[in-house]
Formats: C-alpha cells, sequence, structure tokens
C-alpha cells in the first residue's frame, strides 16, 4: 500500500500556500504524481432572468473567474520549481451553485488529498465546503495542513490514532497505514470504551491485531473523559506525548449537527496545530 497520486486544491495563494508545499514535498519524497488544481469560483447566481439581459453579465463573470484561476495557475507553477516531472497543474472555473460536486470530482482518483485547515485566519465557508467535499466524495483520505507552517515531506516521528470502533475511525487507520508505516512509534487512544462493545474485553485488541501484520505495534492508552470536549482529550494526549500527527474519523455523526451543537471533528479542526489525517 502505497500513495501513488496526491492532490491538492488551490483557491488562494495566501491560506493555500502550505497546503501547496506540502503537497509538493511529500509526492517528490515517494515518488509519486501531485495534481494541482488551481480554481476560481465564478459568483454569478444562475437565477431566471429576463430574456437578453443577462448574456453580458455571464461571460463578463465566466471570464473574469477563469482569469483568475490561470493567474493562480501561474502561481502554484511557480511554487512547484523546475524538478517536479510527475506534476500536472490545472485551472478550473467553477460555478457558485456547484462547488461540492466539482471539487469532488476533481480528486476521486486521489490516493491522498493534502488541505488547508478550514478554520483559522483568513479563511471562509469555501475552505469548508472545500474539505468536506472530498471528505465525503472521494473515498479518499485527506491530510488537513496547519495554518502556520508546511508539514514537510510526511515523515512523522509519533502518530497518534484516535480509536472509537467506528467505521469512519477504521477508514482513517487504514488509510494512513502508508505514514504510520515509518513513525517510530504509534499511540492509539481510546476514551471511555463502550461497557456493550464486543471488543470490551480486550479494547483495541483487534484492530491492533490487524496493524501488526503490517508491522505496526501501537501502544494502547484507555482513557477516562476528564474533560468536557472528547477533543479535549485528544489534544491534552497529544500535547503530553509530543504527538506530530492525528489520525482520526471524521464527521461520525451528521456534519449539521456538529455544525450546529459542535462535535469532535469540528472541535479538532478548530484547535489542533497539529496535521490531522482524517477519512469518513
Amino acid at each position: 500500500m502505497s500513495y501513488k497520486t496526491v492532490s491538492v486544491v488551490v483557491s488562494d495563494e495566501k491560506t493555500d500556500k502550505y497546503a501547496l508545499a506540502t503537497a509538493r514535498d511529500f509526492a517528490a519524497r515517494v515518488n509519486a504524481h501531485l495534481d494541482v488544481y488551481c480554481i476560481a469560483i465564478d459568483p454569478t447566481r444562475y437565477d431566471p432572468m429576463p430574456i437578453g439581459s443577462s448574456v453580458v453579465l455571464l461571460e463578463s463573470s465566466i471570464q473574469e473567474a477563469q482569469e483568475q484561476a490561470e493567474k493562480l495557475g501561474k502561481w502554484a507553477t511557480a511554487q512547484l520549481g523546475p524538478n517536479m516531472a510527475k506534476t500536472t497543474v490545472e485551472t478550473v472555473a467553477i460555478a457558485q451553485m456547484g462547488i461540492e460536486t466539482a471539487i469532488s470530482r476533481l480528486t476521486r482518483y486521489s490516493d491522498l488529498i493534502v488541505v488547508t485547515k478550514p478554520y483559522g485566519p483568513g479563511r471562509n465557508a469555501l475552505h469548508v465546503n472545500l474539505l468536506e467535499s472530498q471528505l465525503f466524495g472521494t473515498d479518499a483520505p485527506v491530510l488537513i495542513v496547519p495554518d502556520d507552517r508546511p508539514v514537510g515531506d510526511l515523515t512523522f516521528a509519533r502518530p497518534v490514532v484516535a480509536w472509537n470502533e467506528s467505521d469512519e475511525s477504521l477508514s482513517a487507520i487504514r488509510k494512513s497505514i502508508p505514514l504510520l508505516k515509518e513513525a517510530k512509534s504509534v499511540d492509539m487512544i481510546m476514551i471511555d470504551p463502550p461497557s456493550h462493545s464486543p471488543e470490551r474485553s480486550d479494547p483495541g485488541g483487534v484492530v491492533c491485531q490487524m496493524l501488526s501484520r503490517h508491522g505496526l505495534r501501537p501502544d494502547i492508552a484507555i482513557l477516562a473523559r476528564t474533560m468536557p470536549k472528547v477533543s479535549d482529550v485528544i489534544l491534552r494526549f497529544a500535547a503530553e506525548h509530543a504527538n506530530d500527527l492525528i489520525v482520526m474519523g471524521g464527521y461520525g455523526t451528521s456534519r449539521f449537527r456538529e455544525a450546529i451543537l459542535g462535535g469532535a471533528t469540528r472541535e479538532i479542526l478548530e484547535n489542533a496545530d497539529l496535521p490531522i489525517l482524517m477519512a469518513h
């Protein structure tokens, strides 16, 4: 198992520079093909208008979006440098109402997608849409990059895996194996394992058996929920154990519910200063 196609979507030079640099450095290290999609949003709302009244407006708006995407494409190409042979840079103008579908179709064939952290300075609803469209629409793992630095070539010494027996968590673990196998050690945490679980006599035992067949020997920690939020427990453990990557499932509950009431996924995305590998 390895990542042969890495992709990154760029919508802004300032906010996406670290994601682009991370995708570039990792693809170069593992000799993967890098797909860079430079997008611009056509802001026009295609509501019914009187015949003939909207032609000039629509053409002007589309052209402006295309020009923005091409400008971004030139910037991205310059950031990659002359030695990135296995790279494709594509410029795309996307309609306002079709962002999620368009983005998921662009990146659905990727083995790993590098994404800008969607919350923080300079972020807006577009960054959230970009993350969610790729997380839900591609079945690929996404690597969320912190908003203050590039991650480098994704060589992690001590990742932490948040395991809660969910399908989302298992998907993230499976898809992170190439990175976990390069680590010096791997921590796995379970927070208040359910008493009704079929694994209650050996929490985490089955998933660790799966990982052991890949040569991995995670250190399991069973944690009590001593803080109000699950995300706080995860982040405190990561800080205390000098973890440099968080692996977890994304949106095990409804993303609408998390957007309104909060949840572990959103809280981690808002507050973590580590890279996060997430899958749904």
